[in-house]
Parts: C-alpha cells; sequence; structure tokens
C-alpha cells in the first residue's frame, strides 16, 4: 500500500533467519529455485497482527492463516459460507437469532481450549477495540449491561453505555475463560445481548442492537451477517495470552497482541519483521486441532492443514519482485503496481500463470470514480457536472492507460456484486457536442470559468493514472475547464477524506497541494455486499462521499439504510434502482472505470484458491492448501492478457473513514 524502499542488508538477515528455521526444499528444474518454503514477494506491510485491530490488506492476509472464526466463503464463492470453528448453525424465521454449534477439540496453537466462552470474550473484546474495524460488527451488536429486560443497543444512554463498558472490560480481564464460575456462566448465558452463551459449545449472536437502527429503537436484522463476521475482527483470541499481556482497555490497541499471534489456526508465526525489507514466517502447527475435522470434511478447504512453510517479503520494487518471479525465487507475488508493460513481461515468462480474474475480484479491489465538490463552484451546478460526464473520453483512458483491460460501471454499487446497476443504466457516454451543450446552459458559458484552476486530485501509484490524469485534462479543456493534475500519496487521500482537528474537510483545505474540489476517488471491499459500498460511497456520512462530493440527499440516505436492513428481494431492488437512478441523474460522481484484477504464481504451484475477498496473494483465501511440485507442467496455466493495475490493498473503513 504505501511506498516502501527495499532495504537489501535486512532482507539478507531475513533470509539467513528464514534458514534457520525451516528447511528449504530447492526444486530441480529452474521454474522455482525452492519449494518450501514458498516465497512471497509483497510490497506492504501489516498495519497490526491484532484480529480485533487490523484493518488493511496485508493485515487480513497475515491474521486470517493465524486465526479462525466461526464461518467464512466457501472456496472461491463470494455468498456461500463454510464452517470453521462452527460446524453448523440454524437462523430463527424473524432472523434475530443465529445459533452456531462449535467444532469439539479446538484449541489454540498453545494449547489453550477454545469454547463458546472463550468466543464471546473475543467478541465483545473486538467492539471495546473501537479502532476502525469494529463498525462491521457495530451494524448488528453493541455492549451488553447483562440486563435481559433491557439490553443495550447503539441508541442507548452514554451513561449507561459507559457504565457497561466499565464492568465488560473487567470481567474480560478477569474471569477464567477456560473455566468460568457458575454466576459467570449465568451471565454470559443472559438472554437478549448481542452475544449469548447457550453452553460451552453453543453461542447465539442476537442481531439488531447496532446502529442501523435509529429512535424508536426496535431490532432489524442486518442481511449480510455471515459475511461480517467473516471479517478478522469477529476471529478468536486467547483470553489467557491478552490477559497476560496488558488486558482489554477500552479504546485502546494492546501492544502485544499487534505483534505476535496465538491462534487456532493452520500456522505459526515463527518469525516477524514488520519494518521495510523485513519478512513473516508462517510454519504449518504440528498440533492444528482440524486435522480430524478436515477429514470428516475433505471438501472444505477452510479446515485442511497447511502444507508447506511460507515466507513473505516486503519490497516494493517492481522490477525486483518481476525478477523474483523469473527467476523462480518468489513463487507469487502482490504488486503495489502493475501495468501492461510489467504483465507483458511476465506473460513472456513459460513458468509463470499471469491470470486475469473475474470482475468481482476487480470490484472488491477496487472501483474508481471522479469526485466533484457539489458545495462548491463551479460543481454545485448539475449542467457543469452533466458536461463533464460527457466530456470524459472512457474508451480512451480503458485503451490507452490500462491496456484495455478495465471496464466502465455505474455507481454505487460495483459490477458483479448483488444489486449492481437494477435498472440497467448505461455507463456515462463520451458526447463531445452533448457535453458542449450542457456547459453553454451552464455558469461556465463562453469560457466564464477557463480561468480557473481546478486541482485535480490523483493517487500516484503508476503510469496507467498519470495517463487517465492528462487525458482527463485534456477531455474537460474541450468544454473550457482547466484542471491542473496533481498526483497525492494513499496516506494523502486518506488524510483528504477526513475532518482535520478544526472538523473542517482535509479536502477544503490548503494541506497536500489542495483545495481538492475535484479528484480521482476508489472504494474497496470489507466484504461483498452491496450496503458495504453504499455506506460509504452514497450516504452522506460515508467515508468516500462526506469530504469528498459532499452529497447529501435525504432520500438515497434512507434507501442506503433500509436496504442493509432488509432481506426481501423485492425491496432490496426497488431501493438500489431508486439510489443508484437519484445518484446517476444528478452526476453525483463520474463513476470512471474498474481495473481487472491479476494473480501471478509459479506455475508450479498447486492448491490456489482464489476468492474475491482473499487477501492473501495472489487472491489466495488462505496458503494452507498450497504447495509446490518439483515437476514442470507440460503447458503453462491460465495464460490470459494483460490489465492496468492491481488493488490499492488498504481495506475500506468505517462509515466516516475509507477505503
Amino acid at each position: 500500500m504505501d511506498p516502501r524502499i527495499r532495504n537489501v542488508i535486512v532482507l539478507a538477515i531475513v533470509i539467513v533467519v528464514i534458514a534457520a528455521v525451516v528447511t528449504i526444499r530447492v526444486s530441480n528444474t529452474g521454474c522455482l529455485r525452492q519449494t518450501n518454503p514458498l516465497i512471497v514477494d509483497q510490497p506492504e506491510i501489516p498495519d497490526s497482527l491484532d484480529p480485533g485491530e487490523t484493518f488493511s490488506t496485508p493485515g487480513w492476509a497475515i491474521v486470517q492463516q493465524v486465526y479462525q472464526g466461526l464461518v467464512n466463503y466457501n472456496g472461491s464463492s463470494s455468498t456461500n459460507f463454510s464452517g470453521v470453528l462452527a460446524y453448523n448453525w440454524s437462523e430463527s424465521s424473524d432472523g434475530l437469532q443465529w445459533v452456531f454449534h462449535l467444532e469439539p477439540g479446538v484449541h489454540f496453537s498453545n494449547g489453550d481450549p477454545y469454547n463458546a466462552y472463550v468466543q464471546w470474550f473475543s467478541f465483545y473484546r473486538s467492539l471495546l477495540l473501537v479502532s476502525g474495524p469494529q463498525f462491521i460488527l457495530e451494524q448488528n451488536f453493541f455492549s451488553t449491561n447483562f440486563n435481559a429486560s433491557n439490553p443495550l443497543n447503539y441508541y442507548s444512554n452514554l451513561t449507561n453505555s459507559t457504565a457497561a463498558n466499565t464492568t465488560l472490560v473487567n470481567d474480560l480481564n478477569t474471569w477464567n475463560f477456560d473455566d468460568p464460575t457458575a454466576s459467570e456462566i449465568a451471565l454470559m448465558e443472559t438472554a437478549n445481548q448481542s452475544f449469548q452463551v447457550i453452553n460451552a459449545t453453543t453461542i447465539e449472536l442476537n442481531v439488531g442492537y447496532g446502529y442501523l437502527d435509529g429512535p424508536p429503537w426496535s431490532p432489524t436484522p442486518y442481511t449480510y451477517l455471515l459475511a461480517s463476521i467473516s471479517a478478522p475482527n469477529s476471529y478468536a483470541v486467547d483470553p489467557n495470552v491478552v490477559q497476560a499481556n496488558g488486558g482489554v482497555v477500552f479504546g485502546q490497541p494492546n501492544t502485544y497482541m499487534a505483534t505476535n499471534m496465538v491462534g487456532t489456526g493452520q500456522y505459526l508465526l515463527t518469525y516477524y519483521n514488520g519494518l521495510p525489507g523485513g519478512s513473516y514466517t508462517l510454519t504449518p502447527d504440528p498440533n492444528y486441532w482440524g486435522k480430524a475435522a478436515a477429514t470428516a470434511e475433505p471438501w472444505n478447504s477452510l479446515l485442511q492443514p497447511a502444507n508447506t512453510t511460507v515466507s513473505v517479503v516486503f519490497q516494493d520494487s517492481v522490477d525486483i519482485t518481476t525478477n523474483d518471479l523469473a527467476t523462480g525465487y518468489a513463487a507469487e507475488a502482490s504488486f503495489a503496481y502493475i501495468g501492461p508493460a510489467t504483465v507483458h513481461v511476465l506473460q513472456g515468462k513459460s513458468c509463470l500463470v499471469v491470470q486475469v480474474l473475474p470482475t468481482i475480484y476487480g470490484s472488491t479491489s477496487g472501483s474508481w470514480w471522479i469526485y466533484l465538490n457539489q458545495n462548491v463552484f463551479p460543481f454545485n451546478n448539475l449542467s457543469v457536472r452533466e458536461a463533464i460526464a460527457h466530456a470524459v473520453n472512457y474508451n480512451q483512458i480503458i485503451q490507452q492507460a490500462f491496456g484495455g483491460y478495465a471496464t466502465q460501471w455505474v455507481g454505487p454499487v460495483p459490477p458483479a456484486y448483488p444489486y449492481y446497476n437494477p435498472q440497467n443504466l448505461s455507463p456515462y457516454q463520451y458526447n463531445l457536442t452533448l457535453a458542449q451543450q450542457e456547459i453553454a446552459n451552464s455558469p461556465c458559458a463562453n469560457g466564464a470559468c477557463s480561468g480557473l484552476a481546478i486541482k485535480y486530485a490523483y493517487l500516484d501509484t503508476g503510469i496507467d493514472w498519470f495517463e487517465t490524469a492528462q487525458f482527463l485534462a485534456s477531455n474537460l479543456k474541450a468544454i473550457g475547464l482547466n484542471i491542473v493534475p496533481t498526483p497525492i500519496s494513499l496516506d494523502e487521500l486518506y488524510s483528504e477524506q477526513a475532518l482535520n482537528s478544526n472538523g473542517v474537510c482535509t479536502s477544503v483545505t490548503n494541506a497536500n497541494g489542495g483545495p481538492f474540489y475535484m479528484g480521482q476517488e476508489f472504494y474497496t471491499s470489507d466484504y461483498i455486499s452491496p450496503d458495504d459500498w453504499t455506506q460509504n460511497d452514497a450516504v452522506y456520512s460515508g467515508s468516500a462521499n462526506l469530504c469528498m462530493s459532499q452529497y447529501n440527499n435525504a432520500t438515497v440516505n434512507g434507501l442506503v439504510y433500509a436496504a442493509a436492513s432488509t432481506s426481501n428481494a423485492t425491496n432490496l431492488t426497488q431501493d438500489y434502482t431508486n439510489m443508484t437512478s437519484l445518484m446517476y441523474n444528478n452526476y453525483t460522481d463520474i463513476w470512471l472505470v474498474v481495473p481487472a484484477a491479476i494473480a501471478v504464481y509459479s506455475s508450479l504451484l498447486h492448491g490456489v484458491i482464489q476468492n474475491p475477498m482473499a487477501s492473501a496473494e495472489p487472491f489466495a483465501f488462505l496458503f494452507n492448501t498450497q504447495w509446490a511440485s518439483d515437476a514442470r507442467p507440460a503447458t503453462p496455466r491460465g495464460r490470459l492478457p494483460a490489465s492496468g493495475t492491481e488493488r490499492p490493498s488498504s481495506r475500506a473503513g468505517t462509515p466516516g473513514r475509507s477505503p
């Protein structure tokens, strides 16, 4: 995600350390120098190793190898789920209660047992961290005051919530969750709290206590529960480890958990250097609890023991990564940027798979648009916004900047997602005549706005976005608008999306070279659901809207939250049809392109299970099924054409923070 400088000396030390802790199996072909460990080049460093805290793609990538949750995505599916720590579950007829039955004999890598009490601890600990990803749980859940007749919800009195949090923190820090007392069990079994223990092997999730329901409060289930609890902040952590290393502090991260890992998953973290040029090593856990369960469910890839040690090396040089893949040093890789020229080079290597993935992978990785601040001249005029929409030569951008491997889209829900563009509206079309007509009907008629030097912020990640910005400048000059393309970093984009210390949007200040009343914006998914997007790019308070387009439509705001809290397909279709149409005809955002996502890995690498929500590289859901052979296949697999970019790999954020 962030640009990093390769530290050759540190990397050399890392490789020596890796060699000391694993047995290197050398391949007998030129395609892959070694098959164990598997070397993965990755440009980004995890933000945290704590499943309750991490909120970035590299963070999710490592966490999901070591920790586990109740369920996760079933193979390559984006809508079906398989059990992990839960072997089955049921939903009440009104959708308000979900009961999960837990796998027997589960334990952490240190031998500590896992049970419903531990899962109860893990859920509530995650809520108490309030550091970013908690919004995923807070759509449905809230703290508990152990009051069955008057449970807390997101809109409860602040004094009551504070008191409940204080009590809960003390409980999490002092109870023995391996063997709780009868009184402690009774509290965990209290009805109507968000997370309710039924017995040691069963836990009930009572939904509808979150922020999607405003006063007057009544429980309404959030539609995408299984997707939301597949995120790392629902994963089980060991209470004994937390209690012995700083405990739970409301609203504060745990520094030990941020750099150490003890989970129930297939891997042990045996080495970690979270500095540029550093790496981490994942070694199969010889005492992994799931071996018997995996034998009983051979189809469930989420349970299978790990095959091979994996070493993920942090370096962000495209040239070095390309060479590592071409020479067989790396078995697979992630790229902060991969342009057509790089992909063509990789395609020329017979030992590599270069695979363009289906549209949903690109949508999840990042769908992009141009924002126009609707409170600022000249973008506060509808005709100006419509003129811009029709002045953009989309085909030129797709073909010349992205080598043909990007698609146009209609927001706010991205392509291949449920309820994408239900009305089948055509993407905005390049029509210079129409654009000039609209400008002639606006305050910018007759070149009245040509004297404005409009700063246009674009993400400085590669040549394709630079070229896109240049094309846009040329396109808009034809209708009398003068934009000044200004490159910014991903961190600077984050700051542009946020309020500064004075409560003012950074985007309207001169920070980072601004003000930027126009710019390039994108979103990446926390999980695959349409509302994960609309709560960020459509609702007024959304992280990708609040300080960018500043679009505020009461009808759309209501539709977003209505759609997030219903499972009725007819109502959902109508809700997303209406919000799409309202934004489309308002030219709220100029929906631009969805670049294709690309996987690159050795032709000797097997067991790559791709999933659109995956974070392990290259879009592999888990490393556990991967292994490399010593015999080169007769024909390389999956050879397909190039794409413009791979995803900027930060995950999206809360309403009010992205992506």
